[in-house]
């Protein structure tokens, strides 16, 4: 009899450690996500559906991968604004070409790069660039709270305007 209580508990943490595990999927120690859109259970995620996550917020949008330097160089920036912006109405979304999973994981980590982050995968990819045409990296796009398009072309962190265009939003 002990040994059938014994085989029931230990089912019951296996699972409970399983259940943890899917809630903290993607998450990162500021509580953003990171998500690799590549994974199957993502393969009907839309660029939309991500949008649609920060309706409410003013959203910057970063296009990046970790092989490019210009991307790179502007991290350390985003990262100042982000500051600034900590408890209002702002988030900073990073979406990466990356195609290589391990790569894009490694790059926000030696970046830290806090936040929302994102791998991007086929179908996201062609609805951002039917959308917004991004051929070159690293791309910027600000958006409005009601989700509209305020700059298809938004200045670059290091650019001080891009604080005041984020202000104006608020």
């Amino acid at each position: 009899m002990n040994i059938l209580k014994t085989l029931t508990l230990s089912i019951v943490i296996l699972f409970s450690i399983g259940a943890m595990a899917q809630e903290i999927k993607g998450q990162l120690p500021d509580g953003g996500r990171m998500v690799n859109l590549q994974d199957p259970e993502y393969a009907e995620t839309s660029f939309q559906d991500i949008l649609d996550l920060y309706k409410g917020k003013v959203v910057y949008l970063d296009f990046w991968a970790s092989w490019c330097r210009p991307c790179k160089n502007q991290m350390p920036y985003s990262k100042k604004i982000k500051e600034q912006f900590k408890d209002k109405d702002v988030v900073f979304v990073y979406i990466s070409s990356d195609r290589d999973p391990k790569a894009w994981r490694n790059g926000v980590s030696q970046l830290n790069i806090e936040g929302e982050n994102y791998l991007t995968n086929g179908k996201v990819y062609n609805g951002y660039n039917s959308r917004f045409n991004v051929r070159t990296i690293p791309r910027y796009i600000l958006i409005d709270k009601e989700g509209n398009v305020v700059s298809d072309n938004a200045k670059r962190p290091s650019n001080p305007g891009i604080v005041e265009d984020i202000n104006k939003l608020l």
